[in-house]
């Protein structure tokens, strides 16, 4: 039984912190500490149960450390420490715990390796005290065990599921295994684990794009035959893993559950705005094109203006400078992500530009007639002038937690393109037409824009954060081209939204470059519009756009919001209240029992409270993860203490949001007394 890992493990398990206090950083680093100390005396007792126990407890909070950079470096100013005076421990005791801390990690680790020298046979699953010296070794020190994937491969011994499943793990890929089905899922089959079994490995990137929720941030592969799965298929097979796991991460980044919680903002506006699913199926039988901003989009200028008129024309917001200047204006323009544009900054002809002033305020919106946001957006964007606005849900199915029905969109890929192309299928287009998605560098390797749409120098460190590693691809003809894991993620969502169409719908992609897309026939944009766009359709385009037709009526809605904003204001002022008399016992130096017993209370009632809105639950996910691993890792009291008071913390500071959020919309539905 070998494993194989995802990635290599980072050399240090100080790393930096960003997001969390001092307080709270310290509480980390203290549990870590004790459970080491525990973890280090079992060893020298030679008690490898309780080794295992302590280890595995400390495994989700390592985790969380590496996963999001947390050091205690990160709250030092010259090198000396600075906390607040009400903290527990001085700079004296923190200079002693973290060599401590160093010290015994060390020696787990060489621990847990010493078994590396033993070649595993799968007989020796028949005692679960010596696979669990295995299992200490083959599962990382940091690791998250409801969320991270252990991959089995050809599995044939039903004990090594009880081992695992009693350590905690929650997420399975069992491949090519030999198990009878039956026992798998008598195993498996429990509300708190995902499992998925395949008799193959070639399926083990879909595997990991299945995964609903938090993607894992690791993996790691046991090979559990007595015949061992061929090297060359083993690493393929965590090549093609490492894939999924970064395809799935990109995506659940692009419609994290947190950005859900901007919606709270924008209530109003979904009042005074349209929902794009009203357009459903107005635009059957025209074909379409989605203009993106790579490389090669300036080659295909020319017969843009031939295809406008004769197709319907959407273009994401950062390919709309480059159709200005050209004299093309499409008929659609879409932005969905859900960042402030003012606030998002790059470099161009050397000076500091923001977004907002690059994308919207130097282009004349006025001559578009819609412009498609998303319900999470920046409030700012809705009022952008163009002739019409409406918004769509490109990310989180929210219906249920919201008082009015939206149409949650179901083709999320990680760009805005995506959505374009998501809009198009559900509009009724007839055939479907990429132009500038390139999803590579441009020919000298210089650009993954147009000139126009560039905001940052090619290579700095911003460009490298935002697309990774870069990839040689295939690309057209037979060539290959340079892109990125980022480029070739959403090439991928392109093809795996082409496999589960009607096949009445026609794909072409008509970029001049760039990468091969799989599931698209490649041809010239000439080519499209000989063959697809032989009628006029600007008449049929502007009667859809310029229709007054509702299927709602906004003063109902109004009403039916204004009813959910003022519960929600009352929400939250029952939790301000909660959690002013919770502050009261948190902050005593001293807690007694009765105070425990209340505070347990408050906690119950505040918890209870906040599950009647589910945004709460959004906005407090990573504090949520670092409770309840906080809490797992040590029992002594005034630490569990430590980290139920960093989540109400945490709990108070969302609860002020929300009633900021409440307040000030419900001061705008009063103000729009026209849609009340």
């Amino acid at each position: 039984m070998t494993p194989q890992t995802a990635d290599k493990e980072m050399p240090s398990y100080l790393v930096r912190l960003q997001g969390l206090d001092a307080a709270r950083s310290k509480r980390m680093y203290i549990a870590l500490t004790r459970l080491s100390e525990k973890a280090v005396e079992a060893l020298k007792n030679k008690d490898m149960k309780s080794f295992s126990s302590h280890t595995d407890k400390m495994r989700p909070l390592l985790s969380y450390i590496n996963i999001n950079s947390v050091t205690l470096s990160s709250h030092l100013a010259n090198q000396k420490f600075e906390f607040n005076l009400n903290t527990e421990i001085d700079e004296d005791e923190l200079k002693e715990f973290v060599p401590k801390l160093r010290s015994n990690l060390k020696t787990i680790e060489n621990a847990r390796n010493a078994i590396a020298t033993v070649p595993f046979q799968p007989v020796v699953l028949a005692s679960q005290e010596i696979t669990d010296l295995y299992l200490d070794h083959f599962i990382p020190i940091a690791w998250d065990f409801d969320f991270d994937v252990i991959i089995l491969v050809n599995l044939g011994n039903e004990r090594l599921l009880d081992y695992l499943i009693e350590r905690g793990q929650k997420r399975f890929f069992l491949i090519g295994p030999s198990l009878d089905e039956s026992i798998i899922v008598d195993k498996l089959d429990r509300p708190d684990i995902l499992f998925w079994a395949h008799k193959e490995a070639s399926v083990i990137r879909e595997l990991f794009l299945g995964i609903t929720g938090k993607p894992p941030s690791q993996f790691i592969a046991i090979d559990c035959g007595e015949e061992k799965q061929d090297l060359m298929e083993k690493e393929r097979m965590i090549s093609e893993a490492s894939t999924g796991r970064q395809m799935s991460w990109w995506r659940f980044n692009t419609i994290n559950r947190a950005d859900a919680v901007k919606t709270l903002a924008n209530l109003h506006n979904l009042v005074r705005f349209k929902q794009t699913s009203e357009l459903h199926g107005k635009f059957k039988g025209i074909p379409g094109v989605i203009v993106s901003p790579g490389p090669s989009l300036i080659d295909n200028i020319s017969t843009l203006k031939k295809v406008k008129g004769r197709a319907l024309i959407i273009c994401v917001l950062r390919a709309l400078g480059t159709l200005l200047e050209n004299d093309i204006i499409p008929d659609i323009v879409i932005q969905v992500d859900p960042f402030n544009l003012k606030e998002m900054g790059g470099t161009k002809n050397n000076k500091k530009i923001n977004l907002w002033d690059e994308w919207i305020e130097k282009n004349d919106l006025s001559k578009i007639k819609l412009f498609i946001n998303s319900l999470n957006a920046d409030p700012n964007i809705f009022d952008v002038p163009a002739q019409s606005t409406m918004w769509m849900n490109p990310a989180l199915p929210i219906s249920e937690y919201l008082p009015f029905d939206v149409f949650d969109y179901k083709r999320n890929g990680g760009s805005v393109s995506h959505s374009a192309f998501d809009i198009m299928i559900e509009f009724g287009c007839s055939s479907i037409a990429l132009v500038g998605q390139d999803l590579a560098y441009s020919k000298n390797g210089a650009n993954v824009y147009t000139e126009t749409a560039t905001t940052n120098k090619f290579g700095d460190e911003t460009h490298t954060s935002k697309f990774g590693d870069d990839i040689e691809v295939e690309g057209l003809n037979g060539t290959t081209v340079k892109s990125n894991n980022v480029f070739w993620n959403f090439a991928r969502h392109f093809t795996f939204f082409s496999e589960h169409l009607d096949k009445q719908i026609k794909l072409f992609n008509c970029t001049e470059g760039g990468m091969y897309i799989d599931g698209f026939t490649h041809c010239t944009l000439e080519r499209f519009l000989e063959n697809e766009c032989s009628k006029g359709v600007d008449k049929k385009i502007d009667e859809v756009l310029h229709s007054e037709t509702k299927s709602f009526d906004n003063k109902k809605l109004a009403n039916v919001v204004n009813k959910f904003v003022g519960k929600n204001l009352v929400l939250t002022e029952e939790l301000s209240s909660l959690l002013k008399k919770i502050r009261k016992i948190i902050n005593k130096k001293e807690l007694s029992y009765d105070d425990l017993g209340v505070f347990d209370k408050l906690q119950n009632r505040i918890i209870k409270k906040m599950a009647e809105n589910q945004f709460y639950t959004f906005a407090l996910q990573k504090d949520m993860h670092i409770l309840e691993a906080g809490l797992k890792a040590d029992s002594v009291v005034e630490t569990q203490v430590g980290f139920h008071k960093d989540f109400l913390i945490a709990a108070d500071l969302v609860n002020e949001n929300f009633k900021s959020y409440f307040s000030h919309q419900k001061t705008l539905l009063n103000k729009n007394q026209q849609y009340i």
